[in-house]
């Protein structure tokens, strides 16, 4: 099977149409999102004239079979995450100042500042909220584990980056626990993807390699047309190959 995946679409229609074009002429069996379908400040992105939430979920809705919360998706949908790293939230989080939320959490967590907050129809703010925060795909014998960040900050609210592969060490924990083969998420905005197991940590460009069966993490490409060059994944669980391309 062809699995295609996109993430971290940040409301970017335009570059979303071409990804799905893209995964389209790939012959894609199967279409994956990981999260963060919407979020968008004009210090990051430069498409403020086209940008377009509702639709980015709407096609989503329509292109996708498996799609996953990213922390802007939970954000913009008024709630707080269920797999919460640690952190504390009180009931009343939304309707706190912000202020006082940056003293609560000690600067922990994304409170999303500059965020300009879409006018999303009430059918797809539901349909965020009703996103589960991972997934399991079972194709072809592997047990794929999808999420929008590593555990146990699958979301990616924390105000955290990870750039070595001890700090990968939980994340391997829960999918040895549940006994998942491999693992794909976003959130880094990765130009082309990073591959972490056993054997290391390495970031790739946008290229194709062929990856090991077990026990692999890799971290994919924004869809957004942000500061990174963006771009979208494909993977053939019949040979194993993975291939980031650029857009």
């Amino acid at each position: 099977m062809i699995l295609g995946f996109i993430s971290d679409i940040h409301e970017d229609i335009v570059s979303l149409q071409k990804a799905l074009t893209l995964l389209e002429r790939e012959k894609c069996d199967r279409l994956v999102c990981l999260g963060d379908i919407i979020g968008f400040s004009p210090l990051y992105y430069p498409y403020s004239h086209t940008r377009n939430a509702n639709a980015c979920i709407e096609l989503v809705r329509q292109n996708c079979s498996d799609v996953v919360a990213g922390n802007h998706d939970l954000f913009s949908a008024g709630i707080v995450p269920r797999n919460n790293a640690g952190v504390v939230y009180p009931d009343n989080w939304f309707a706190i100042e912000l202020t006082d939320r940056m003293k609560l959490t000690n600067g922990q967590i994304w409170l999303y500042e500059s965020e300009i907050l879409p006018s999303l129809t009430v059918e797809n703010k539901e349909y965020l909220r009703s996103l589960p925060e991972t997934k399991e795909i079972v194709v072809d014998g592997i047990s794929i584990l999808i999420s929008h960040f590593i555990y146990p900050d699958v979301t990616g609210s924390l105000r955290k980056r990870v750039d070595d592969i001890c700090d990968y060490r939980a994340h391997f924990w829960y999918m040895k626990k549940n006994s998942y083969n491999l693992s794909f998420a976003g959130h880094m905005h990765k130009e082309g993807f990073e591959l972490v197991s056993g054997f290391g940590y390495r970031e790739y460009g946008f290229r194709k390699k062929k990856i090991r069966f077990t026990d692999s993490f890799i971290g994919l490409p924004a869809v957004a047309n942000g500061k990174n060059k963006n771009g979208a994944a494909v993977f053939d669980t019949a040979n194993f190959e993975f291939k980031a391309i650029r857009m």
